[in-house]
């Protein structure tokens, strides 16, 4: 006997949805759902495409007040998001001298293989 067409409801798109958000691979969203990948993708498509995007903004929204804040994370957060966003780096220079401020000096040593 052939199965019913699927129904989506609310409450599953918004499940589709935060799965999604939260990086659930889509095939074991259809374990959850209970239907195949090609339904999922019939059905859920708009659900599938802006679940990621729409969790994104929200984490991006929050560390950005974070960041522009006042508490004790504030620095943290605004550190981060200018390393991420605005391209700022860490860096870090070593100099090395050899012997009253001089240059390298390199010795080789030979050994014999006997």
């Amino acid at each position: 006997m052939p199965r019913a067409p699927h129904e989506p409801t609310p409450e599953a798109r918004k499940q589709v949805e935060a799965m999604t958000a939260y990086g659930v691979p889509q095939e074991d969203i259809c374990k959850v759902i209970g239907v195949s990948v090609p339904t999922l993708m019939k059905y859920y498509r708009e659900e599938l495409d802006t679940g990621a995007v729409k969790a994104n903004a929200a984490v991006a929204q929050s560390l950005y007040k974070k960041a522009t804040g006042d508490g004790k994370q504030s620095v943290t957060a605004a550190i981060f998001w200018l390393k991420t966003r605005a391209g700022w780096k860490e860096t870090v220079v070593n100099e090395h001298t050899g012997e009253d401020g001089g240059p390298v000096k390199m010795a080789i040593e030979w050994k014999s293989a006997e």
